[in-house]
Parts: structure tokens; C-alpha cells; sequence
């Protein structure tokens, strides 16, 4: 009986042990996974003029350092083990750490990974495919960052809800400084010796504006989210400001890759806030604040004039319509006559749950659009019949000037990849090395056609087909589509995770035109490495 006893409080100590040892893991990982969340949005040194270089850094020495000491708690508690527990801790856990326990996210990533190696030791640019210094600095070694940063987090982030609060913050800061910079106010000198060709094209602590769109795309994403699930008023009242930032951020940052991730939040967003009443006077709300933002900035850049940033594309479309306001005000109205409603509702102890065919009738809806849309682009550049679109013409002829000459540089990138042999096909190029084949092969033809030269293809998924070929491409995609799955259904019980879900398809729908650069893409990243270790405590 003593034995089994002395068997027991043995067991018992090596299991407290082994839990002060995750707990320990823990802290490290969420005290960098903080860091990168507020810091590296914000973290600047020379202003634009090594803007990429100092975040790049930044997330290095975090992503390091994060294993760095990992590893020497790692010592210290397997030095502990084995003097206490002649080593049974790290026995368990051994046994517990199987290839079999990988999901297939986690394949996805090593697969990634992998290509992305291979893709380096079969490059003639090896030196430049590793440190991508030729590029955005996206090389493999960030790929090697990215994939011990996600199985770190992944693994042993205990995850806790202000973490989004954290990152909010962080984007209010980045969001007030552009807003700013679109009255041409600068009160941080990021402008000062900046050459006037670019003035405009580059805002707040982001730089350029594409960049700058696609990272307020993610606190977009999650604000809209939080403030249509949260219950707490202090708290809602915080999750829309937020969101109203956001959206005048977006819109102010003057570059039309915005709307694709406005587009996408807002037609996909009653597929899970249709599930309830609630959800529905929310998603109301969302649309006359995005509705009211749009008459706003409308009414500023007219009374304001040169004053402010002037403000064209998908923009101009919205304003041509004359009842916009109109739309504003009813929208208002509904949501104001559903809230009424609800609180009607809910006193009569009336169940407040919405039919699943509501949401079945907006997929169906969201198919028919996405449809048309293929139609018309099909229309207007396969049948040639492009004229018929009028003012739209613009957005939908995918000639060379489409996009600010994003046409060439697409058709170039697919002229570079099917003169590719088969291994390069499959493997790439080399990562973040679009740059090195354009100003090797095609520097002549680029500099007479738009008098400069393209060092990245201005779309992800192209310059990862390119650069890190098929396998690589299939790689990054499959990783994407598994981790959305997962924190989809985590999201389901957890609206910080779907925030997170939200953050990410609305950065994967502007990567359709941007690029992938180490001061948003480690942020997207790691709102589905944090979804994935939410996953842990469902």
C-alpha cells in the first residue's frame, strides 16, 4: 500500500513538474508573441529610410529570441529532471511527441518549409534565395523563422483574448498616424526629408501604402468581428472605434487593394453573424458605419480640397452615387428598428436564433456575384469585349496597365515560369528572387516599357509560384485553406478566433495584388498560429 502511495506522489510530482515546465514555455512564447503583436507594427529607426530593414530585424531578433530561451529553459528543467526524476518527464514526453500527433496544417507548413529549401539548394542564387536581400527579404531563412515561430506558438501559447486587444491597440496608433497623414499633418517628422514623388505613396509606420492597407486589413478584420459578437458595452464601444478607424485608415490610404479586403469582411461576414438576430442588427450597424465613413471622407476631401490627400479609384465609384447619404441614413434606421426589435424580443422571452436557410440564401447570393464577376472578366478580356463596361472598364480589362501596370508584371511572371525547365517548375527559382530574373533577363524591356524595374510580382500566390514553384505554391495553400478550417471551428465557440479567421481571409484576398513583406505577413501568421493554440483550451 505505501509503495503504491509512493508511486502515486512520484507520478504526481513529475506531472506538476512537467506543468510548471509548459507554464514556463508559456510566458516565454506570450511575452514575444506580445511583442511582435504591438511592436512590430510600430517599431521604427531612420523613419521610411530603413523602415523594411529595422521590422525585419525586429521580428528576427523576436522570433530567435523566443527560442533562444526556450531552449535554455529546455536546460534547465531536463538538468532538473534528471537529478529529481532520473529523467521521467522527459521520458513522457517523448512518448507523447509523435509524428502521428502532426495535423495536417502542421504538414502543410513543414511541406512549405521543405519547398522552400529545396528551392534554395537548386537556385544559381543561393546567397540571395536564403537571405532574399534581393527582394523584401523573404528569403528562406524568414521561411525557417515562420515555421519555428508557428510550431513555438502553436505548441505552447497559452492564449488569452486581450492578446486581440494588444494588437487593436497597437493598430490604433498606426491607424490615427495615417489618418493624420492624410491632412498632410506629420507629427512624428516621418515625412520631413522625404522626396516629394513620394510623399503620398508612403503613411504612417508602414511606408508604403499597399503595405499599409494590407496590414490594416487584420485589425479591420478582428474589429468588425469583436464588435458584432461582444455583449459588454465598454467593450463594444472599444471594438467600434476601433473598426471605425480602420475603415478610414483603409479608405485614406488611398490605394484601391483596400476594397478587396472591405469587399471580402463585409460579403462574408453575415455567413456567421446571420446565425442570430443579434448578429444581424450588428452586421446593419457595420454597413452604416462603413456607409456614414464613405459620406465622411466624401465631405472632408471636398470642403478640405488640396488641403488633404486627394483620393481616386474604387473610391470615386462609391461618391458618383448621389444617394450615398440616403443609403447611410436608412441603413441607420434599420439597425436602429432591429435593435428596438430585439429588445422587444428578448423581454418576451422570444428565442432569437435566425434559420440556417438565411445564411444558405447569402452563400447562395455571394455564388451568383462571384459568378457575374467571372462572366464579366471573362467578357471583357477573353470575348473582347471589353468597351461595352464604360467606367469600369478600368477594373475589368486585365490588359498591362491594369492595377499600375500590375498586367505586365502578372504576364511576365507567367512568361518567366513557363520558361522554366520542370525542376524550377516545381521548385522555383529560389525565394525572393523575382527581382534577380527581372534585372537579369528583362531589364531592357522593363525600363522601355515603364522606365522601372519590378522586383516582385505584385501577387502572392504568383510570386510563390515563381519563386518557390508548384509544390511551394500548393504548400502555402494548403496550409492556409487546413488553419482556416480549424480556427473556423474553434471560432465557432470562441469570436476572438473567428476575429482571427476574419483577420486572415481579409489579408489573403489583398495578397491577390500585393506583396508579401516581413512587416505584415509575420502578423497574419501569427493570428493563425494564435487561433491554432486557442484550439488547445476548447
Amino acid at each position: 500500500m505505501d509503495q503504491n502511495q509512493s508511486s502515486y506522489s512520484m507520478e504526481a510530482q513529475i506531472e506538476q513538474f512537467r506543468s510548471d515546465w509548459r507554464k514556463t514555455n508559456g510566458r516565454i512564447i506570450g511575452v514575444f508573441t506580445l511583442l511582435i503583436l504591438a511592436g512590430l507594427p510600430i517599431v521604427y529607426q531612420d523613419y521610411y529610410f530603413n523602415i523594411l530593414v529595422v521590422k525585419y530585424y525586429y521580428y528576427c531578433a523576436m522570433v530567435i529570441g523566443m527560442a533562444a530561451f526556450t531552449v535554455i529553459a529546455a536546460i534547465i528543467y531536463i538538468r532538473r529532471d534528471r537529478l529529481c526524476y532520473e529523467g521521467e518527464t522527459l521520458k513522457t514526453i517523448r512518448r507523447d511527441s509523435k509524428l502521428s500527433s502532426l495535423k495536417a496544417t502542421d504538414w502543410a507548413m513543414v511541406a512549405f518549409a521543405l519547398s522552400a529549401v529545396i528551392s534554395t539548394l537548386q537556385s544559381e542564387y543561393r546567397y540571395e534565395s536564403f537571405w532574399g536581400n534581393e527582394g523584401r527579404y523573404c528569403g528562406l531563412f524568414l521561411i525557417l523563422l515562420y515555421t519555428m515561430c508557428y510550431f513555438m506558438v502553436t505548441r505552447g501559447l497559452d492564449f488569452k483574448r486581450w492578446y486581440a486587444d494588444v494588437f487593436l491597440g497597437a493598430g490604433v496608433i498606426v491607424c490615427l498616424l495615417g489618418i493624420l497623414h492624410f491632412f498632410n499633418l506629420d507629427p512624428l517628422g516621418f515625412k520631413k526629408n522625404i522626396s516629394p514623388d513620394d510623399y503620398s505613396i508612403f503613411v504612417s509606420t508602414l511606408g508604403n501604402i499597399n503595405t499599409y492597407t494590407s496590414y490594416i486589413a487584420l485589425p479591420a478584420g478582428i474589429s468588425a468581428v469583436l464588435f458584432a459578437s461582444e455583449d459588454n458595452i465598454k467593450r463594444r464601444l472599444w471594438y467600434y472605434i476601433c473598426m471605425v478607424l480602420a475603415f478610414m485608415a483603409l479608405i485614406m490610404g488611398v490605394s484601391d487593394n483596400a476594397y478587396l479586403s472591405l469587399f471580402a469582411l463585409l460579403g462574408l461576414l453575415p455567413l456567421y453573424l446571420l446565425k442570430d438576430r443579434k448578429g444581424l442588427n450588428a452586421y446593419t450597424a457595420i454597413l452604416a458605419t462603413f456607409f456614414t465613413v464613405l459620406v465622411l471622407i466624401d465631405r472632408i476631401e471636398n470642403a478640405f480640397g488640396d488641403r488633404v490627400q486627394e483620393i481616386s479609384g474604387i473610391f470615386n465609384l462609391f461618391t458618383r452615387f448621389s444617394g450615398l447619404w440616403v443609403a447611410a441614413l436608412f441603413l441607420w434606421m434599420l439597425t436602429a428598428a432591429l435593435h428596438i426589435r430585439n429588445r422587444k424580443l428578448e423581454q418576451l422571452g422570444r428565442p432569437m436564433g435566425m434559420k440556417k436557410r438565411y445564411r444558405y440564401l447569402w452563400l447562395g447570393l455571394i455564388l451568383c456575384v462571384t459568378a457575374i464577376i467571372l462572366f464579366v472578366l471573362y467578357d471583357a478580356n477573353i470575348a473582347g469585349n471589353g468597351e461595352r463596361y464604360g467606367s469600369i472598364a478600368n477594373y475589368v480589362v486585365l490588359n498591362d496597365s491594369w492595377g499600375t501596370d500590375r498586367g505586365y508584371v502578372w504576364h511576365l511572371a507567367m512568361r518567366i515560369y513557363n520558361s522554366f525547365p520542370l525542376s524550377h517548375k516545381l521548385f522555383g527559382y529560389g525565394p525572393d528572387t523575382f527581382g534577380v530574373i527581372t534585372v537579369e533577363n528583362y531589364y531592357n524591356e522593363m525600363i522601355s516599357a515603364y522606365n522601372q524595374k519590378y522586383e516582385s510580382v505584385h501577387n502572392e500566390y504568383l510570386q510563390y509560384l515563381v519563386t518557390i514553384g508548384a509544390v511551394g505554391l500548393i504548400a502555402y495553400l494548403a496550409f492556409l485553406g487546413t488553419s482556416l478550417v480549424r480556427i473556423v471551428r474553434t471560432g465557432l465557440k470562441n469570436p476572438v478566433v473567428m476575429a482571427f479567421a476574419f483577420a486572415v481571409i481579409c489579408y489573403c484576398t489583398q495578397a491577390l495584388v500585393n506583396i508579401s513583406v516581413p512587416m505584415v505577413m509575420p502578423l497574419m501568421l501569427l493570428m493563425i498560429m494564435m487561433g491554432i493554440a486557442a484550439e488547445r483550451t476548447q
